[in-house]
């Protein structure tokens, strides 16, 4: 039985844990606690017919006091991931040496986790620095502890755990790899794009106001029906005169993504829908042929927070979606029918976000061409790319292997690799739409069924059903009384964020006079104030439309810093990293507000034209 203790805080604190170990068959546990030879507990685990002990048979206290004394670079500073609990004979031993250390337990083995909490009250063990525990990598409180302590984190590995249970440490191990890369590569987003984003949704805001939606115009109106997701893989070469049957007669919509638009137009095919969504100012250089051609006969289907200068002097008819980058019309639009409007989730390629759209849309069968996500050769893209260049020796060198669509090993690059996993991800949870993947040499895409193109022509795609007036007659009707109180609202918050700026930074003044005073009481006290200041600020519709968006990264740093900054015992040192910290968010926001306020101006002025 759990200790009541124990209970008390999983059902307040960790209820899907609770959840977990009630879903336990007891009957079926095949660890034991036995004494030792001083009197002392371990837990025998039974595996593969082999009785294995967590802890010495003879004496426990001493073998953990062998660990921790093998354990390299920790303080108090640190904070510790308990990998395996045991009965947490380690864990005290570390507790109690370092007893301002925050920490983690993580037991993948429900079982051991269920007999730890048995026998073993984390209320008895330092409970003010605990900060969660776990059974798997994808658990949020175990990202927010990562997050919070990415400086000083280090993993204490129970080694018999590891020892007896390889296999989960191995997926401990790969898992918590690809969950650090994977906050790396978020991180890496956010810092390129954080500013583009709010900055593009807003120069976008008055073409999104006056162009129809896709999603609200045609939602679900394709069931039935066929696409072709063209990507830009250097298979899609093979593909041409393919691609040319289906639009010439008509046997599924065409959707180029990226810069396929640019290939397909080479040989005089167009598509029947060009989308785009890419923040980046080189993202206008995608459709340079497209403008100085003038053709006019290939609708875009952009998504709203797409670099601006894409849409700048584009011939076609323009469609849009609205990208969960975007905060500046989920704060002002509103549908006039008071249908919800569908957020399209932001992701690291196009195809990835068209086939949201298309799965959005209804199409029973989504066919993927030239969606490579690997190498063929030196090649990365296929022809007619004025701006892409063959691989370097230094990218094949660093290039890793994967299976490919015939079972054959193709190299690829870490950004393949990330974009092949989500859109792993998003398929695993697509249930009205077929995908078949027919990129000869591509690589394996897991929840795709690989058909050549030519089979599928001969198999599936045999009559016409394009509709070539698909996307005429749309016109989406946002509610411009909505638009209006909204923007009133907005005004408001402007003018009060104005007001809380200088609250935030008189207190930050007066943090510093005690400090340099050494009257730290007192700066205590106007830490308290400064907290409430920031909450404000989090509240403030201004600041969480356009300047939080744009400093998520460095917000989120001061946020993730807060725990620490409590932890310092140094009071002049608390004093100086919070008035650093404080301070460089106020500066980067208040010169982000005087941009913004001009770009907003001229949005309102756009809307009385």
């Amino acid at each position: 039985m759990i200790l009541e203790d124990n209970l008390g805080l999983l059902k307040s604190e960790f209820p899907n844990i609770l959840s977990q170990l009630n879903l336990l068959d007891k009957e079926l546990i095949v660890s034991t606690l036995e004494e030792t030879k001083n009197g002392q507990k371990t837990i025998a685990v039974s595996t593969n017919g082999k009785k294995n002990y967590l802890h010495s048979k003879y004496n426990p206290l001493r073998e953990a006091e062998t660990i921790v004394s093998s354990l390299e670079d920790i303080d108090d500073r640190s904070s510790v991931l308990f990998y395996g609990t045991g009965l947490g004979y380690h864990v005290e031993l570390l507790l109690k040496e370092y007893p301002s250390l925050n920490y983690y337990l993580y037991e993948p083995v429900p079982e051991l986790l269920y007999s730890f909490l048995s026998n073993v009250s984390i209320k008895k063990m330092n409970i003010n620095r605990f900060k969660g525990i776990g059974t798997q990598i994808g658990d949020s409180t175990l990202e927010t502890f990562i997050d919070r302590n990415r400086d000083n984190l280090k993993i204490v590995i129970l080694p018999s755990h590891q020892q007896i249970f390889k296999e989960a440490y191995q997926t401990f191990e790969e898992d918590f790899l690809a969950l650090l890369k994977s906050k790396k590569n978020s991180l890496y987003t956010n810092q390129s794009f954080q500013k583009r984003w709010v900055i593009n949704s807003l120069k976008n805001f008055n073409e999104t106001l006056q162009t129809p939606n896709i999603i609200l115009e045609k939602k679900n109106s394709f069931k039935g029906k066929t696409a072709v997701l063209v990507s830009a893989g250097p298979s899609l070469n093979e593909e041409i005169e393919n691609l040319r049957k289906i639009k010439e007669e008509g046997l599924a919509y065409i959707f180029s993504v990226g810069s396929s638009i640019n290939t397909l137009i080479h040989h005089g095919i167009y598509p029947d829908a060009a989308c785009t969504y890419d923040p980046g100012v080189f993202n206008q250089n995608v459709f340079v042929t497209t403008k100085q051609n003038n053709i006019q006969t290939i609708p875009m289907i952009y998504g709203s927070s797409v670099g601006y200068e894409t849409l700048e002097g584009y011939p076609g008819s323009k469609y849009h979606m609205i990208t969960s980058q975007d905060s500046v019309a989920s704060y002002f639009l509103k549908n006039e029918s008071s249908e919800p409007i569908n957020i399209i989730s932001d992701a690291p390629s196009i195809a990835i976000v068209t086939l949201q759209l298309l799965s959005i849309l209804g199409f029973s069968t989504i066919i993927l061409v030239g969606q490579n996500l690997g190498y063929k050769g030196k090649e990365r893209y296929s022809e007619g790319i004025s701006y892409a260049k063959k691989l370097s020796e230094q990218e094949l060198e660093a290039a890793s292997w994967i299976k490919d669509v015939y079972g054959n090993e193709i190299l690829t690059n870490e950004t393949f690799i990330v974009m092949r996993q989500q859109m792993e991800n998003l398929i695993a949870v697509i249930s009205n739409s077929k995908i078949i993947n027919t990129t000869a040499g591509g690589a394996h895409i897991e929840g795709t069924e690989f058909i050549e193109l030519n089979k599928v022509l001969k198999t599936q795609l045999i009559e016409p059903i394009v509709d070539k007036d698909w996307l005429k007659n749309n016109k989406t009707m946002y509610d411009h009384n909505h638009l209006n109180r909204q923007i009133k609202r907005m005004d408001r918050a402007y003018k009060n964020a104005l007001d809380l700026n200088e609250e935030y930074t008189a207190i930050l003044g007066k943090i510093e006079k005690a400090i340099q005073n050494r009257n730290y009481t007192q700066a205590e006290n106007h830490y308290i104030k400064l907290n409430t200041a920031l909450r404000k600020i989090e509240k403030n519709d201004f600041y969480i439309t356009f300047i939080l968006p744009m400093n998520r990264v460095l917000y989120k740093v001061l946020v993730d810093s807060i725990d620490s900054l409590n932890l310092e015992k140094n009071p002049k040192l608390k004093g100086e990293k919070i008035i650093h910290g404080f301070r460089k968010f106020m500066t980067v926001c208040k010169q982000d507000i005087s941009m913004i306020e001009t770009l907003y101006k001229e949005m309102k002025e756009q809307l009385m034209c």
